[in-house]
């Protein structure tokens, strides 16, 4: 999965995170069943704060786009 974050944009971090994921699963680099990093993960990898990268999947996940599992991890519906 590649994220790009512009930490100079004005938009906030999670909906920066969000638009792109959204925008990869309408072009078709994110597919159904497709697992995404850990919260932990993808903030390190960010170097962003695990919390900012919790709040954009807990967002994706009420608007079912994501599903996290518990033990199992978080995957495109």
């Amino acid at each position: 999965m590649d994220i790009e974050i512009n930490f100079t944009s004005h938009i906030p971090i999670y909906v920066q995170l969000i638009d792109q994921i959204k925008h990869q699963i309408a072009s078709g680099e994110l597919l159904p069943g497709d697992q995404l990093p850990t919260v932990r993960q993808l903030a390190a990898d960010q170097r962003v704060n695990f919390n900012t990268i919790a709040r954009a999947y807990r967002m994706l996940d009420e608007e079912g786009i994501i599903s996290t599992q518990h033990g199992r991890g978080t995957f495109i519906l």
